[in-house]
């Protein structure tokens, strides 16, 4: 018996399976629409990315017509949308299961060692490194960990550090006759904290070689400064945090130390400043390995130390316009209420990660008037910052991994006299940073 006329034609059932694959997106469009639109939802603050997110635009006519307004709405909604930090965990959670680790952890090349033959002689031939610290911890991936303590770890990279050092020649250039350019490379914790032994069980690379070595790759005119030697000299004190890769402002002054000293700047002193505190502060490393008890349980203490002269700032865009003024935004004192998630404490510097920071010292010493100072950054700045603004006039800080402008642009428009590259170890030799600074430099 022919019963082909009980069945739904093939064409029919295509043609249905056609209105729902073009019906069932638009409907999902409009269910994530209506979501975007409740604003009680919306986040204020991500503690993934620590930094505060966008703030919904003030309506003005001018800004209306101008189509500023509808660019800073639609900049809003996406930056707020509902649900975006459990989106980026997610993403990190994809990136984890294949090994990837972002920019905190450099494996370098197979095989990189410093090459002891081309280590540059210096008036002592081994650096001091620690003699105890860190024995019985153990090695998660990437990181260390250590009673309530976790540390960052590092491979060497030979491509990357010759690469890092040709930029720091081409900036140089770029700025002859214009700017004097300064370079400072930050070690990462674990070269102050852990022993001699216990690196060299790791396979870490000797920050107090590696890094002179760096510095031997570049010309003259690039004025380098010796941080290492700077925070050995201070290693029993917290000059890193325990629960995060970033330093403490105490490690970053006497970054800052050392180069006033290579720049003929008198510093001043850390005793004169106003000093506040923030405790209750849990980092990445402490996101990023797992959440450990103890260092839970021990939560870091953010201190900062406001400016003399002034603690405004202005925050423009990543193309360097749009300039907005927030007062005592060099270091927030209201902290504890305005970034109250324990991992966003170490937005009290700067107000977090920004495309370019200017600061103008008013109040500047008559010696120093009308000097001003261009610091190239990436997160590590953020604490270094403060200090430059009793040393300079002005201070502007750029951030190469958002600004869209060049270093040629800023140093002509701004009349900068001195240029400082400021990045960790890894930053300086690892494959994004680098490309990002490439970008910059020109």
């Amino acid at each position: 018996m022919n019963d082909t006329n009980n069945k739904t034609p093939r064409s029919a059932v295509s043609d249905k399976a056609k209105t729902l694959g073009l019906i069932l997106p638009v409907l999902l469009l409009c269910v994530g629409f209506l979501a975007g639109l409740c604003w009680f939802l919306r986040p204020a603050t991500s503690e993934t990315e620590k930094r505060e997110l966008t703030k919904f635009p003030t309506f003005t006519i001018d800004s209306f017509l101008s189509g500023e307004f509808t660019d800073q709405v639609s900049l809003w909604y996406a930056d707020t949308f509902p649900g975006r930090e459990g989106l980026i965990q997610a993403y990190h959670g994809i990136e984890s299961l294949f090994g990837i680790r972002g920019e905190q952890f450099q494996q370098g090349d197979v095989g990189d060692v410093v090459p002891e033959g081309q280590m540059p002689q210096g008036p002592v031939d081994e650096p001091d490194r620690p003699t105890s610290g860190g024995e019985g911890g153990e090695q998660v991936g990437g990181y260390y960990l250590s009673g309530d303590t976790a540390y960052e770890l590092y491979a060497y990279s030979e491509s990357g550090a010759r690469t890092y050092a040709s930029l720091m020649n081409e900036a140089a250039k770029l700025t002859a006759g214009k700017a004097k350019v300064y370079d400072l490379i930050i070690p990462l914790h674990y070269s102050f904290a852990l022993s001699a032994d216990v690196q060299d069980s790791m396979s870490l690379p000797d920050a107090g070689k590696f890094i002179p070595y760096i510095y031997s790759g570049m010309n003259e005119e690039v004025h380098t400064v010796d941080v290492y030697s700077a925070l050995m000299a201070h290693k029993d004190e917290y000059i890193y945090f325990r629960t995060d890769h970033h330093w403490t402002a105490t490690g970053a002054y006497y970054a800052y130390e050392a180069f006033c000293k290579k720049a003929g700047i008198t510093p001043t002193p850390l005793s004169s400043y106003e000093k506040l505190a923030f405790g209750g502060f849990l980092g990445t490393l402490y996101s990023k390995t797992g959440q450990p008890s103890a260092m839970g349980g021990n939560p870091d203490t953010v201190e900062a130390y406001i400016p003399k002269g002034t603690n405004d700032e202005y925050i423009y865009d990543e193309n360097g316009g749009d300039r907005t003024r927030y007062r005592g935004g060099v270091v927030r004192k209201d902290t504890d209420s305005f970034y109250a998630a324990a991992a966003s404490k170490y937005n009290c510097f700067l107000m977090g990660d920004h495309p370019l920071i200017e600061i103008h010292n008013e109040n500047i010493s008559a010696d120093r008037k009308g000097t001003t100072v261009l610091l190239v950054k990436e997160s590590f700045g953020n604490a270094f910052a403060p200090f430059l603004v009793d040393s300079y006039e002005y201070v502007y800080v750029v951030d190469y991994r958002y600004y869209n402008g060049t270093l040629s642009r800023l140093v002509d428009e701004k009349g900068v006299d001195d240029v400082i590259f400021l990045n960790n170890i890894v930053a300086a030799t690892g494959g994004a940073r680098l490309s990002e600074m490439e970008d910059f430099i020109q």
